[in-house]
Formats: C-alpha cells, sequence, structure tokens
C-alpha cells in the first residue's frame, strides 16, 4: 500500500512551521496528546485496523511494554519501524526495487515521487 501522507516535499516550509501533527489518543484511561510525523499517523492507523485494533489500544499497549526512560512517541515509532521489518520478506523488497543501489528508492521511501521505482511501476 502506497503512503497515503504527502507531507514531505523537495521544498523546505517558508514560514519555520512544523510537518508534525499533533492528536490526542486515550492511554491507560487518561487523553495524552502526541506529535508525529503524517507518516507516522498513518502507519500506525493501518497497523491498528490490520490487527483489529484501535490507535488508542496500540498506544495503551506499547506504553505498558516500553521503557520506562523512552517516550510514548519514540516507542511508537520503534515499534512501527519493527512491525514493519517483522513483516518484510525478501520477495517483497525484490518486488519493491530494494538493493539495486539505486538513489530513486530513497526518493519514494520519503514520498518525493509518484511511486517505487522498478518492477511495481507500471
Amino acid at each position: 500500500m502506497p503512503p497515503r501522507s504527502k507531507r514531505f516535499t523537495s521544498e523546505d516550509l517558508p514560514d519555520g512551521s512544523s510537518t508534525l501533527v499533533i492528536r490526542n489518543v486515550v492511554v491507560l484511561g487518561k487523553r495524552t496528546s502526541l506529535r508525529m510525523e503524517p507518516e507516522m499517523w498513518d502507519a500506525l492507523s493501518d497497523v491498528a485496523a490490520r490487527e483489529g485494533y484501535n490507535v488508542h489500544d496500540i498506544c495503551t499497549c506499547i506504553v505498558e511494554r516500553k521503557p520506562a526512560a523512552a517516550s510514548l512517541t519514540a516507542a511508537i515509532r520503534v515499534f512501527l519501524v519493527n512491525y514493519y521489518r517483522l513483516a518484510a520478506t525478501e520477495e517483497g523488497h525484490v518486488r519493491a526495487g530494494h538493493g539495486t543501489g539505486s538513489p530513486d528508492i530513497i526518493a519514494a521511501a520519503l514520498n518525493l515521487q509518484a511511486g517505487p521505482p522498478g518492477p511495481l511501476q507500471g
């Protein structure tokens, strides 16, 4: 599934505003605010839907298991990276054009072009 967020651009934000999005989640029965990139929010929503939970449930599970010194936002990012790493397969990497040494894959991963290079385009 291609990324939904289009917040990364090749241009700097002239007004110095942040690309981070603030949202409220309920963790352990208490409302808290989190600031993350739109892509992280998209990924968190996708994971929650795939696993049959809501974002609040996922965040509660993460806060219950994260190291005490880690922020919830950092723990969510680590969770998302590990979630997708566990799902990555060699076949999937080949289909996505990974491992070719092409700088285009970096641009695709940063969502700077329409889609990934290689066999998936067409």
